[in-house]
């Protein structure tokens, strides 16, 4: 069913987010504290599950991003909760996850910088492509459609700045679940632009 394809893809895009802050995290790590493991494990191969790993590292910036994924796995445990969802049952779902990374690989880019100064540089546009992604998802669910129409993209500029001012509103609390974390995951951003003007 559509509606369902819809709403089990939304935890695989969150997922996916996860993974994105995780693979971030370790590459500046692996710059500094985490040097050891740089050649030996690629940040791309990492799984979520592994970013406890980043927990130990007292680089600022990274518990900024590690600060991001709680955010998300919030957003994730209440998005479960409110749809009375079966998480292992949609997680193990190759469909939810295939429309999830359709969307994914529209938005993330593969930067090919990985020098510390490089990538800290380069969260901006990290942070801004999953708040696009998270917007199209959220078009997804509000217009119950997995192809949104070629104007959400230009939407999300116009209605971005709004987004993190709160004047853009929603009833359908799915909906507003993603605009509240667009707008969570922007505030992390902010604290990065600043630790970043002093690195």
């Amino acid at each position: 069913m559509l509606e369902d394809a819809i709403k089990g893809l939304v935890p695989h895009v969150l997922s996916h987010v996860i993974t994105e802050f995780c693979k971030n995290g370790f590459i500046l790590a692996y710059e500094n504290e985490l040097s050891d493991l740089k050649g030996l494990v690629k940040p791309e191969s990492i799984s979520s599950d592994d970013f406890e790993l980043l927990e130990s590292v007292n680089d600022p910036i990274v518990q900024i991003l590690l600060n991001s994924i709680d955010k998300v796995i919030n957003c994730s445990k209440t998005y479960f909760l409110i749809n009375n969802l079966d998480e292992m049952e949609v997680m193990e779902n190759d469909e939810y996850n295939q429309l999830a990374s359709d969307s994914f690989f529209i938005y993330i880019i593969e930067w090919e910088s990985k020098n510390y100064k490089d990538v800290l540089h380069n969260l901006n546009a990290v942070y801004f492509s999953i708040a696009q992604l998270l917007y199209h998802t959220s078009c997804q669910l509000r217009l119950n459609e997995i192809e949104v129409p070629d104007e959400v993209y230009d939407e999300f500029l116009e209605k971005y700045s709004d987004l993190l001012m709160e004047k853009v509103y929603s009833n359908d609390k799915n909906v507003a679940l993603l605009y509240d974390l667009i707008i969570d995951l922007n505030s992390d951003l902010l604290e990065i632009d600043k630790l970043s003007r002093t690195e």
